[in-house]
């Protein structure tokens, strides 16, 4: 209970000392004999702060990519069960090579949304999310934003992890297969490539074998407007090379116009960027205006358009060069080359060791059929629905990659090949990441040829 007389009594004194206070202001004040106020305090001067530095160029081709600057805390590391071994530090995911494999340092990376190989860097990411898939299988799939990695997800086997990038902080750890298999069939891959690292050996005058590390694009994995995962689509193209101290990147990829779709003729007339010849030859320019293929009977060539001579020659019974260099002869009855720009060529023969009697060209919404056997055309038309209905309906057979990749002391690069796929009638793609050959760069060492392919039914290659 309050008591009101001494609360009084004191809130009395407290005002009594309040207006002595007053007085006594106001006193001093008449004895100074001044009426100006008190003067404010210099103000100190103070060191404005330093601009932010700028942002790191994750993604600048014309320069190394940086390297990370030390992070509080320690990084998170993982080790997949073929050895690969992966460091997520900064705001980058690195993946290095087994270290029962090579002592060199190959790793790829994701400088925020940057590939990089070595110390090269390749390109940006096409969207917001990347995969890469391991050589053991392990998979990792990044998140990011502006250029900044925000969460990866790792799926080796049973185990599942997330990582929250920026916080470095584990979100999800299991062990569990059935856990890991939800959570990666719940989460689309986006553009998803390959790492494929092996021990390449160059048959030639003096054989010499060395470790490689490739990067390869096999696909792209969306989403619906329903959040639903959407079936997966091609995109096969090889994007960088690692040998050793070297490291080439592919070409850039000229930008194409749209097509407008148009009724295929009932007598094939030449359409799109496919000519006939006053000789009877065809000839056939990408869309990209980077690749020239020519069909003459049972030969078929295919050369990168620039100031040197790239290309790949199928002829006789078949037999396959490089730049005049006899790699290897047909496996099976089928043959296909998938271009960096996307153009896809598909050979048929009536056996490994016949000659070639049918090609289809494939770029875009272009499709074209000739008969080799007396270069006569039987399809030629602009429309997309027609030609994803042929190609769709045509299995690819053995099938490979061909790609320019430059050097940084390169401005023309030069040609690389390389399989990737076998695909026959009623069958899935058997997946295979072989380097059958490599030509030098245009500018520095046009003449050299490298054969990675030993055909054993072949004693020179």
């Amino acid at each position: 209970m309050v008591n009101y007389r001494k609360w009084s009594k004191a809130a009395a004194r407290g005002r009594i000392l309040a207006g002595g206070a007053l007085m006594a202001s106001a006193l001093a004040l008449v004895s100074c004999n001044d009426d100006k106020p008190t003067p404010a305090p210099t103000p100190v001067p103070t060191t404005p702060a330093p601009p932010p530095p700028p942002p790191v160029a994750f993604c600048d081709p014309s320069a190394p990519a940086p390297t990370p600057a030390p992070a509080p805390g320690s990084a998170l590391t993982y080790q997949t069960g073929d050895g690969h071994r992966i460091t997520i530090h900064n705001g980058v995911v690195s993946v290095q090579a087994p270290v029962t494999q090579t002592t060199e340092d190959f790793r790829y990376a994701s400088h925020g949304t940057c590939d990089v190989l070595g110390h090269r860097v390749l390109r940006n990411w096409a969207g917001d999310r990347r995969s890469i898939i391991l050589p053991g299988g392990a998979k990792l799939t990044m998140r990011g934003q502006g250029q900044q990695l925000l969460r990866v997800s790792i799926y080796d086997g049973a185990i599942s992890r997330e990582i929250d990038v920026l916080t470095h902080t584990v979100m999800h750890d299991s062990s569990d297969a059935a856990i890991a298999r939800s959570r990666d069939a719940a989460e689309h891959d986006g553009e998803t490539a390959r790492i494929a690292t092996h021990q390449g050996t160059a048959y030639g005058s003096t054989v010499t074998r060395t470790w490689q590390m490739l990067l390869v694009n096999l696909y792209n994995e969306t989403v619906g407007s329903d959040g639903a995962v959407q079936p997966r689509s091609d995109n096969y193209r090889l994007l960088g090379r690692q040998d050793n101290e070297y490291v080439r990147a592919a070409l850039p990829i000229s930008p194409v116009a749209a097509e407008t779709d148009v009724t295929c003729d009932t007598t094939p007339q030449p359409r799109g960027g496919l000519t006939q010849n006053a000789n009877g030859t065809f000839s056939f320019l990408s869309r990209s205006g980077q690749w020239r293929i020519v069909i003459d009977r049972h030969t078929i060539t295919v050369n990168f358009v620039g100031p040197h001579s790239m290309a790949v020659e199928h002829w006789g019974d078949p037999h396959e060069n490089l730049n005049g260099k006899h790699i290897k002869d047909w496996e099976i009855a089928r043959r296909s080359m998938i271009l960096a720009d996307g153009t896809k060529i598909t050979m048929h023969a009536d056996g490994p060791q016949h000659v070639v009697h049918t090609t289809s060209i494939y770029d875009g919404a272009q499709s074209h059929e000739i008969d080799n056997t007396a270069n006569q055309l039987r399809h030629s038309c602009v429309n997309a629905a027609v030609a994803a209905q042929r190609e769709m309906a045509e299995e690819d057979g053995e099938t490979s990659l061909l790609a320019m990749l430059r050097s940084p002391q390169s401005t023309t690069g030069g040609l690389s090949w390389m399989n990737i796929y076998t695909e026959t009638r009623n069958a899935s793609r058997d997946l295979v990441f072989t380097l059958l050959g490599d030509t030098g760069e245009g500018d520095i060492n046009a003449n050299q040829v490298n054969d990675y392919y030993d055909d054993p039914r072949i004693g020179h290659t």
